[in-house]
C-alpha cells in the first residue's frame, strides 16, 4: 500500500467518530492526539543516544543500535497512524522484535515462560484487536470506514488493556544485562506508547457499563500493584515495568473516564518519566537535582506540565476513589526518590570527561520535552490542577522515601514502620500471585493432562484387540453380509 499522509493544524479537539472515504492505504495524521506521542517517542531514542555511552559495550553498539532505530521507526509510525489495520501490523512487529531480542539476551530454551506468557496475552490482545476490526467494518455503511465504531470499540478497549499489560503477567526486561537496559527500556516503553493513541481515538460513550466497571476495577488494582512493585523493586531498571505498569492503568483509567487531555499528559509520562528513571545509573548530587525536577514535573505540581492531568483523575472532591489515585502516585512518587537516592551504579566521576558532558543533557532532554509538549500539545496551558492531591503526593512520596532509606535499621525493624513494610510485602506478594497468571496456566495444564489420560483410556477401551471399535465393525460387516444376501 502506498501511504497517504495527512497532515492536520494541530486542532485542540479529535473527532474520534468522523469517518472517511475507503481508498484502500493507510492514514498518518498530525494532530493533537499524535503529535506528542511522536515528540515522545523521539524525545526517548535521543535520551538513549545521549545516556547509552555511559553503560553499552562497544562489541554490542551495532546491533543494539539496529534494534533501537527499528524499535523507534515502527514507534513513530504506529502512533501517527490513524487506521487500526497499520496499528495491528505494528503491534505484530513489536512481538516479532520481543521474540528476537530475548532471543539473543538467552541461550535457546531457555526463554522464562513468564515472558511467553505476557507474549501470548498481548497477541491475544492484538487478535481482539483484529476482531473488532472486523465487527466495525462489517457495521459501517459500504464505501465509509471510521476508526472503529462505539459497537466495536469496547472490544479494542480490552485489546488495549492486554497488550499494555493491565494483567501484569510477567517483567520480561528485568533480567537484562547493563549493556541492554536502554533495549528493554525501548521495547516496553514504546510499546506501550502506540496503544495511547489507540485509546484517545475510542468512542467510549457506546460502552457497557457493567464492561466499564469491570475494566475500572482491573485497572485500580494493576495501578496499584505496579506502583507497589516500583516501591519495593531492587533497581529503578528491574522495576521499570512495574512503573510503567502503573502509569499506563492510570492513563486507561482516563480513557474509561472519558477525559481524553489527562489521558495524553499521563501517556506522555510513560517516555518521558519512566525512561529516564530506569536509565538512572550514574549519579551525583547535581544528577540528583534533575532527577528531582523530573519527578516534581511527574507528580503534576502546580504550573507543572502534568498538572492538568490531575483533572483526568480528580473529577470530583468527594469521590472515594479519589484516595486510590492519590495512594497511587505516592508511591510512584516515593518509589522514583527510593531509587534517585540509592548508591548503586558507577560514580560521575569514574565516566570519561566527553561522557560527563554528554550524559545530564539525556535528563534535560526528557524535562525540556516534556515542558514544551505541555506547552503546546495538552490542549491547554499549564495550570493549577488539584493543589492539594498534587501537593500531598509530592511531599508524601519524598517523605516516604526518606524515612525508607535514611530510616535507622534499628526503627525499620520496629513497630509502624516494620508493619508498613510487611503490608506491603504481603500485598505484592499476593497480587502477583492472583495476577501472574501462573495459576490459570497450572489449571490449564492439569486440564489438558486430564483430558489426555480420558482419550488415551477412551481410544484404548475403542481400539485394543477386542475393543468396542472392532466389535462394531464386526457387528456392520454381518449386518452388511445380511442385506447382501450372505456374500461379502
Amino acid at each position: 500500500f502506498r501511504p497517504d499522509i495527512q497532515i492536520n493544524p494541530l486542532p485542540k479537539t479529535v473527532d474520534a467518530f468522523s469517518t472517511r472515504a475507503v481508498t484502500g492505504s493507510f492514514v498518518f495524521v498530525l494532530d493533537s492526539v499524535s503529535y506528542p506521542f511522536m515528540l515522545s517517542v523521539s524525545a526517548l531514542l535521543v535520551i538513549l543516544m545521549l545516556t547509552a555511552p555511559s553503560y553499552m559495550e562497544p562489541q554490542t553498539a551495532p546491533r543494539l543500535w539496529f534494534f533501537y532505530l527499528l524499535i523507534e521507526a515502527i514507534g513513530f509510525l504506529s502512533v501517527s497512524a490513524n487506521d487500526v489495520t497499520f496499528i495491528i501490523y505494528g503491534w505484530i512487529i513489536f512481538d516479532g522484535i520481543d521474540l528476537a531480542a530475548q532471543y539473543l539476551q538467552v541461550r535457546p530454551g531457555k526463554i522464562r515462560r513468564g515472558f511467553l506468557t505476557a507474549v501470548g496475552v498481548r497477541f491475544i490482545g492484538t487478535l481482539l484487536a483484529a476482531s473488532s476490526l472486523a465487527l466495525s467494518n462489517s457495521e459501517l455503511p459500504k464505501g465509509v470506514e471510521a476508526f472503529i465504531t462505539p459497537h466495536a470499540g469496547a472490544y479494542l478497549v480490552t485489546a488495549c488493556a492486554l497488550r499494555m499489560g493491565i494483567i501484569p503477567v510477567s517483567q520480561p526486561y528485568g533480567e537484562m544485562s547493563e549493556s541492554r537496559v536502554g533495549l528493554g527500556t525501548m521495547l516496553r516503553l514504546v510499546s506501550a506508547l502506540t496503544v495511547i493513541p489507540v485509546l484517545c481515538r475510542i468512542p467510549m460513550s457506546g460502552m457497557r457499563p457493567d464492561l466499564v466497571t469491570l475494566l475500572i476495577i482491573a485497572g485500580g488494582f494493576a495501578a496499584l500493584t505496579g506502583a507497589v512493585g516500583w516501591l519495593l523493586s531492587e533497581s529503578s531498571f528491574s522495576g521499570i515495568s512495574y512503573a510503567a505498569l502503573s502509569v499506563c492503568s492510570i492513563a486507561f483509567l482516563c480513557a474509561l473516564n472519558g477525559e481524553q487531555n489527562a489521558l495524553i499528559v499521563w501517556g506522555v509520562s510513560i517516555a518521558l518519566t519512566c525512561g529516564p528513571l530506569s536509565l538512572y545509573q550514574i549519579r551525583n548530587r547535581f544528577m540528583n537535582i534533575v532527577a528531582f525536577l523530573g519527578i516534581a514535573v511527574f507528580a503534576g505540581l502546580p504550573y507543572m506540565p502534568n498538572a492538568h492531568g490531575w483533572a483526568g483523575l480528580i473529577r470530583s472532591r468527594h469521590a472515594v476513589q479519589n484516595l486510590m489515585y492519590i495512594l497511587v502516585m505516592t508511591l510512584l512518587t516515593a518509589g522514583s526518590f527510593v531509587h534517585v537516592f540509592r548508591t548503586e551504579g558507577k560514580k560521575f566521576s569514574e565516566l570519561e570527561p566527553w561522557m560527563r558532558s554528554v550524559y545530564p543533557l539525556g535528563f534535560f532532554a526528557a524535562i525540556g520535552t516534556h515542558v514544551f509538549i505541555g506547552m503546546t500539545g495538552f490542549g491547554e496551558q499549564f495550570s493549577l490542577g488539584v493543589i492539594p492531591a498534587s501537593v500531598s503526593v509530592f511531599t508524601g512520596g519524598l517523605s516516604l522515601a526518606l524515612l525508607s532509606v535514611y530510616l535507622p535499621e534499628s526503627i525499620q525493624t520496629q513497630n509502624a514502620a516494620a508493619w508498613g513494610r510487611a503490608l506491603l510485602s504481603f500485598f505484592w506478594r499476593a497480587m502477583r500471585k492472583m495476577m501472574d497468571m501462573e495459576w490459570l496456566i497450572s489449571i490449564a495444564e492439569r486440564g489438558s493432562w486430564a483430558l489426555r489420560t480420558l482419550a488415551l483410556a477412551v481410544s484404548e477401551v475403542l481400539e485394543n484387540n477386542g475393543g468396542l471399535i472392532w466389535e462394531l465393525l464386526l457387528m456392520a460387516l454381518l449386518i452388511a453380509a445380511a442385506f447382501g444376501g450372505g456374500q461379502f
